[in-house]
């Protein structure tokens, strides 16, 4: 492993030791930030799931059901019917944070139906269609919510990753290599010293 370009003094030793600790409990810190993320992202892959599953349900009754309407209703009356139609209330976005993760969460307060149309205008097949698409629209919501919390923590985790195998492959090998070439060279140097103390002392005493 290439060890890093310093002196090979005490203070160099001193110093990349307080580094090389440093860098180990950032390590153990991104490990404990991986498994974290990792699980938030397992238990939402969960959720997401069984919403998607229940969307896709929703949305099969939904269109069976403006199919009904159509052929009761015509489609040129649907047309009519549609600008009377509530759009729904307003989607609010805060967030939560997970590791310093961003995620979204998703609000839009649930309203009452009420037709805006004449009872001659709109059947009840009308009315069963606009709630059951009014429902798809908040399992939307849930599942669009959850998929991006998802991608912010696979986003986030990809990088944590990076920064961990950096640290343990990399930059942590690299203090090890140093720090053993430091010592070494300090224990040689001492050696060396002692030999020239050792060396005089003869030359003073023959």
């Amino acid at each position: 492993m290439e060890r890093l370009q310093v002196s090979a003094t005490k203070s160099s030793l001193l110093r990349l030791k307080d580094e090389l600790g440093f860098a180990r409990e950032g390590k153990d810190l991104l490990s404990q930030k991986r498994e974290v993320l990792v699980m938030e992202m397992m238990r939402l892959q969960e959720d997401v799931h069984k919403a998607r599953e229940e969307l896709d349900d929703l949305l099969a009754r939904a269109y069976d059901a403006f199919a009904g309407a159509a052929m009761l209703e015509g489609f040129r009356q649907m047309e009519r019917l549609a600008p009377a139609l509530p759009s729904g209330p307003a989607v609010i976005v805060h967030e939560r944070s997970v590791m310093g993760v961003a995620l979204p969460m998703v609000e839009s307060p649930a309203v009452a139906y009420r037709p805006t149309y004449g009872l001659a205008q709109g059947s009840s097949e009308t009315d069963r269609t606009v709630r059951l698409f009014l429902e798809v629209r908040e399992k939307l919501l849930e599942v669009a919510e959850t998929e991006t919390a998802i991608y912010r923590l696979a986003v986030e985790a990809r990088k944590t990753i990076r920064r961990e195998r950096a640290l343990e492959n990399l930059f942590i090998p690299q203090y090890e290599a140093t720090l053993k070439y430091i010592e070494e060279s300090l224990e040689e140097k001492e050696r060396e010293g002692f030999y020239q103390l050792k060396l005089a002392k003869k030359r003073r005493n023959p």
